[in-house]
């Protein structure tokens, strides 16, 4: 999949706004040359939701394998 620059930044900008991921310095020893380069880290309740949502797939995942809608081991 390819994301063009508006969709990637919106979608930044809305982890932001959500407290999912916050603005950090650039790490000791960066040296990337571009002062536009942002850094960024999954906060705690971006981890929360994270694991939130991989638990939420997982038991789609055994519905539809209990329903034969999809067979294999996925999960």
């Amino acid at each position: 999949m390819r994301l063009g620059p508006a969709t990637l930044y919106g979608s930044i900008q809305a982890l932001l706004e959500g407290g999912l991921i916050e603005d950090v310095d650039a790490p000791a020893g960066d040296q990337s040359g571009s002062e536009r380069r942002r850094f960024y880290r999954i906060t705690a309740a971006g981890r929360k939701t994270a694991r939130e949502e991989a638990e939420r797939l997982a038991r789609v995942l055994r519905v539809a394998r209990d329903k034969k809608i999809l067979r294999g081991e996925y999960v």
